[in-house]
C-alpha cells in the first residue's frame, strides 16, 4: 500500500506508524511518500498511484460534488487529529496594532497601506479557507471584496510573507511558527480559537479502493490509531520532533517542531486570556480521530454561507457520501489491542 503525506506536522501519525513499525505489526507493507501539493495528491489517488493519503477535509467533498477536476469519488476513512493550525499577521500589521479582525478592519478603513490587504490560505477546500473567512467576518470584513484572498502551497506562505507579498495567512504547522521565529510575522491566534477541536486532515482514499482494499485499510487505521496515541503523549514529543525534522519528512529544525508541539501559549495576550480551561492547540486523541459526518456538514454549511454551494443542496446526503465510518469502527472494535502501548 502506498500512502501520501504533505510536509506538515499533522502528518505525524503516518510518519510514526512507518518509522516505528506499526504498519509492520499489523502485517501490512506500507510505503509513505511525501507529495508536493494537494492537487498532486488528488491526481495520484485518481490514477491509483496512491492507495490513500493525508489530505484536506474538503477533498472528499469536492470529489463527491465533481468539482476542482476531481473525477473519482473519494471518501475519508479516518480523521488525523484536530487543530494544529495558526493565523499569522505580518510584522508590519502587528506593528500597526493588528491583533484581531476588528483592528484589521480599522486598518482597512484607514487606508494606511494604500492597497488591499492580501490574505492567504492553502486551498479553497481546506479548513483554513473557511476558518479564515469566519475570522475576517467577525470583524465585519467581507473576504470577497474588502481584502484580496489568495491560495498558496503551505511551504510557500512564510517565505512569501518574508518578501512582503502577504499580510496575513492561515496554515498548518510548522509554517506559522517558522514565520514568527524568523521575525516575518506574529501568530495572532490558533485556529482552535475560532473553532475549538476542529477537524484538520483526514486519511483519504477513493471509493473503489475502499471497496477493494477494505481489510488493508482497516489494518492501516489500526496502526494509525496507535501512532496517534504515541503523538499525543508529551513524553514522546522530543523523539517525535527529531523524527519529523528529518529531510524526508517535514525537513525543518527539531527546535522549531518541538516549539510547535508544545505550543500551548501561542497567540496574542487577549486571545490567550479568553481560552477555556480545556483548550488545546492540537489533539491526536481517539475521539478526534473518528471520521465524522458532522464535520463535513459544517464544511458544507460554510460553502453555502459564502455562496460556494447552492442553498438548496442536500447537505446530509452529500455528507453521508463523503465519509465511511465502518472501517474505523471495525478497526477500533478492540481498543485495548489497538491503542496498546505506543512505546
Amino acid at each position: 500500500m502506498r500512502i501520501g503525506f504533505m510536509r506538515l506536522i499533522d502528518a505525524a501519525p503516518l510518519v510514526v506508524a512507518s518509522a516505528r513499525g506499526y504498519f509492520d505489526d499489523e502485517g501490512i507493507a506500507v510505503d509513505i511518500e511525501r507529495e508536493g501539493g494537494w492537487m498532486i495528491v488528488r491526481d495520484k489517488l485518481t490514477y491509483g498511484l496512491l492507495d490513500a493519503s493525508h489530505s484536506l477535509l474538503g477533498m472528499s467533498i469536492m470529489s463527491q460534488l465533481g468539482r476542482s477536476d476531481f473525477v473519482e469519488p473519494m471518501v475519508a476513512v479516518m480523521n488525523l487529529g484536530a487543530g494544529g493550525s495558526t493565523l499569522v499577521v505580518s510584522t508590519e500589521l502587528a506593528q500597526l496594532g493588528v491583533d484581531s479582525p476588528q483592528t484589521l478592519r480599522q486598518i482597512i478603513d484607514s487606508g494606511r497601506l494604500g492597497r488591499k490587504i492580501i490574505c492567504a490560505h492553502v486551498s479553497t477546500f481546506s479548513m483554513h479557507h473557511y476558518l479564515l473567512r469566519d475570522w475576517l467576518a467577525r470583524g465585519g470584513i467581507d473576504p470577497d471584496h474588502d481584502i484580496q484572498l489568495v491560495q498558496l502551497k503551505p511551504i510557500l506562505l512564510a517565505d512569501h510573507m518574508s518578501k512582503h507579498y502577504l499580510d496575513l495567512f492561515c496554515v498548518g504547522e510548522p509554517w506559522g511558527s517558522l514565520a514568527e521565529s524568523r521575525g516575518w510575522g506574529r501568530i495572532a491566534l490558533a485556529t482552535t480559537d475560532i473553532y475549538p477541536d476542529h477537524p484538520e486532515k483526514v486519511l483519504l482514499t477513493t471509493e473503489s479502493c475502499a471497496r477493494q482494499k477494505s481489510e488493508q485499510l482497516t489494518r492501516i487505521i489500526r496502526a494509525l490509531i496507535r501512532a496517534c496515541a504515541y503523538c499525543q503523549a508529551p513524553e514522546h514529543h522530543h523523539e517525535l520532533a527529531e523524527l519529523l525534522s528529518q529531510p524526508e519528512y517535514v525537513d525543518e529544525s527539531q527546535e522549531l517542531i518541538m516549539h510547535s508541539l508544545e505550543a500551548d501559549h501561542l497567540g496574542v495576550e487577549h486571545v490567550q486570556r479568553q481560552r477555556r480551561l480545556d483548550w488545546h492547540f492540537r489533539s491526536w486523541q481517539l475521539k478526534h480521530c473518528t471520521p465524522s459526518v458532522d464535520h463535513v456538514i459544517w464544511f458544507l454549511q460554510q460553502m453555502i454561507r459564502w455562496g460556494h454551494l447552492g442553498p438548496d443542496a442536500d447537505v446530509a446526503a452529500i455528507a453521508a457520501r463523503c465519509v465511511r465510518t465502518d472501517l474505523f469502527d471495525h478497526a477500533t472494535a478492540d481498543l485495548e489491542t489497538v491503542a496498546g502501548a505506543a512505546q
